[in-house]
């Protein structure tokens, strides 16, 4: 399954830069244990772990340096900010008090860092299992994946820790899909960006936005499009360019007009009999960062918006027909069943 063959890239390109501590597949298959149940049973230690370093870091347990963890009382826990003088606890600044509490609160980041490390992991493996893209030949790069990590690590937010899950997925199916300004763009989002910008994907057809009265009826109006040129996702509405932009096709074949508009799971496919006939639609433009970071939602094209985008293109005078669509390469697909407009 290409799945598979993913995953066992995905855990070549760990290993190599010593990242993460779940099992590898190839240990997985000489311990002879299923692969969801040994990921299950490390999910459960992940969670017990995570609930420990909590209680290290409000100073209720103690890391020692051979790896136990001990209770700490709470009466322990106050002695240790007070001196004894003349019969009376006093409080007090201590250096070494201070070393040993600092010293645990690092400990505990560290180990919650390990852990958010292998939870995003085990959600690369998901994508890439449910993926049908066959495995590119480049492998990803060695200075990138290590800013993924640093970045990752510090993701405690269960969705944005799945939109790094799908950064590592996409880049491992094909090297050089995200770059490094766009890991910095997604470190820097907050939860609520994340949600905005999430809702324009579905619209999101190569490098533009195709205007039509579906996008208003989705709450994509003229003060959203401004939230999304202030955080570089869209360019020029800012500009007053947002009721200008119109994008002209030309045919792919030489003997008749051709050509096609791909959205997630959907595609439009677009055919005349005069080869040197055009297509001009009107649009809003996406950013270089803003498609690699839309490419990262997990939903599929809006059918109403794609239907009328493809009623546009029949008045025209375009024979339009819409399809499923499966992204099999990082440059090419498949369509099924197809249906004219």
């Amino acid at each position: 399954m290409l799945g598979e063959k993913l995953l066992i890239r995905l855990w070549e390109t760990l290993t190599n830069d010593g990242i993460g501590s779940l099992a590898s597949p190839w240990q997985i298959k000489r311990e002879g244990k299923a692969h969801a149940e040994v990921r299950r049973d490390e999910m459960l230690m992940l969670a017990q772990a995570e609930v420990e370093a909590e209680q290290i870091k409000r100073g209720k347990k103690k890391l020692l340096d051979d790896g136990r963890l001990i209770e700490l009382s709470e009466s322990t826990n106050q002695k240790d900010d007070f001196v004894d003088y003349l019969g009376r606890l006093e409080p007090t600044f201590s250096l070494d008090v201070f070393s040993k509490k600092t010293g645990q609160q690092r400990k505990a980041k560290e180990i919650q860092q390990e852990i958010n490390i292998n939870k995003t992991i085990g959600l690369v493996e998901e994508e890439l299992l449910r993926s049908q893209q066959e495995p590119s030949e480049k492998e990803v790069d060695s200075d990138w994946l290590s800013r993924w990590r640093d970045h990752a690590k510090s993701t405690n937010n269960e969705e944005l820790r799945q939109i790094w899950a799908r950064t590592l997925a996409g880049e491992v199916k094909s090297p050089g899909s995200y770059s490094l300004r766009t890991l910095e763009f997604i470190k820097n989002l907050s939860q609520e960006e994340a949600m905005a910008i999430s809702s324009l994907g579905q619209f999101a057809i190569g490098r533009s936005i195709f205007k039509c009265s579906q996008l208003e009826k989705q709450g994509i109006d003229f003060n959203f499009l401004l939230q999304m040129d202030d955080l570089g996702i869209v360019n020029g509405v800012q500009g007053g360019q947002v009721s200008g932009l119109e994008l002209q096709f030309k045919s792919r074949e030489p003997k008749k007009f051709s050509n096609m508009l791909i959205n997630r799971n959907r595609i439009l496919l677009i055919e005349a009999d005069d080869p040197n006939k055009e297509l001009a639609l009107g649009c809003y433009q996406i950013s270089q960062i803003g498609a690699e970071v839309l490419s990262l939602g997990d939903f599929n094209a809006n059918e109403q918006y794609m239907m009328e985008i493809g009623e546009e293109i029949k008045k025209q005078g375009f024979d339009v027909k819409i399809a499923l669509w499966i992204q099999t390469h990082a440059e090419h697909g498949q369509y099924f069943n197809a249906q004219p407009i």
